[in-house]
């Protein structure tokens, strides 16, 4: 038999985890469509032409112009952004707000790039992975 002390204290422990809760939120970004290793299996260096990775992935983000040929680049992003606020929890009790985020920040872009030669058969390919910076970024310190 639970006794009334103890259910209490479930009840208020229940009650600060929903308080906690109300302060946090997560997104997902996507940006473009997301390109994996899978999706450009096709591409064989040497016989595969521009137009048939078009073809496939569809056109490409920008065509920069080198003196070899061309690059061409695919940018995408699928991320998820979490954040705490954990100033939220003394809102009630306190007349200001403090603004104590914990979250993960520092948005970079994957691409993934073609280099093609003057005929725009394809000579090279590789991925540009974003640089993870720290985990997670105590804010306003």
């Amino acid at each position: 038999m639970i006794t009334r002390r103890a259910w209490v204290c479930h009840s208020l422990l229940i009650v600060l985890l929903c308080f906690a809760a109300a302060g946090c939120n997560v997104i997902r970004i996507t940006l473009n469509s997301p390109i994996s290793p899978d999706d450009v299996a096709f591409i064989e260096s040497g016989k595969t032409t521009l137009s048939d990775v078009i073809i496939k992935l569809g056109a490409p983000d920008s065509i920069t112009d080198s003196y070899l040929g061309v690059v061409a680049t695919y940018r995408f992003l699928d991320m998820k952004y979490s954040r705490v606020n954990f100033g939220w929890l003394v809102k009630p009790w306190s007349p200001v707000d403090p603004d104590l985020i914990v979250s993960r920040t520092g948005f970079g872009v994957d691409a993934f790039e073609l280099f093609c030669d003057q005929n725009w058969v394809v000579t090279h390919q590789s991925f540009l992975r974003q640089l993870s910076g720290p985990r997670f970024n105590p804010y306003p310190f």
